[in-house]
């Protein structure tokens, strides 16, 4: 009996429908990763580059701004408020690079369960930071506003509960792949 080996899995017909509409796909899927990227990258630098316009990101993001806090606070808030937003841009390079490798064919690449473990911890970390991002941006840009009136939010949405999920989801998935591939080489071993 023939078993299905890696590199037979790594050269699987790239004449199918399926096929094809996977690298049709996955292609596109990277485009989006890289393109999303710079959109951020762009916007993030229009809120450092444009004057006010990080004050009035800030003072709209944040609960409870009575006073504007001073420039030194707001850049505080600002450097805080980038964390999640570098993980997220991290998170869409890597996915971006993930499906990169599915476009190109190599879907049983050693490279894929890395890529999608990656994504996962990003994607973990960038929900994470900014649950903690916002509380601490809010404790910052109320840090001027009168004795009584400072501000402590902490808030947990769906969305960050959505994003925590899908980096465990990835998280498993690498798993699996990583189980695959490791059963495809035992099973290269025995022929």
């Amino acid at each position: 009996m023939n078993s299905l080996t890696l590199t037979d899995m790594a050269q699987a017909p790239t004449s199918t429908p399926r096929h094809r509409r996977l690298t049709r796909l996955a292609g596109f899927a990277s485009w989006t990763s890289f393109a999303s990227a710079a959109l951020i990258v762009l916007a993030t630098s229009y809120l450092w580059l444009v004057e006010g316009a990080l004050t009035d990101w800030l003072v709209k993001s944040a609960d409870g701004v009575m006073v504007t806090p001073t420039p030194l606070m707001i850049g505080a808030a600002g450097v805080v408020a980038m964390a999640p937003i570098a993980l997220l841009v991290v998170m869409l390079v890597e996915l971006g690079r993930l499906f990169r490798l599915f476009a190109d064919g190599s879907v049983f690449d050693p490279a894929v369960p890395r890529r999608l473990g990656r994504v996962g911890w990003l994607a973990f970390s960038s929900c994470a930071a900014t649950v903690v991002c916002k509380t601490l941006v809010t404790l910052l840009m109320t840090s001027a506003n009168p004795p009584g009136h400072h501000m402590l939010t902490i808030g947990i949405d769906s969305q960050a509960l959505a994003g925590l999920m899908l980096g465990f989801l990835f998280l498993v998935f690498s798993l699996v792949m990583q189980e695959a591939l490791g059963i495809a080489e035992e099973n290269r071993s025995f022929i």
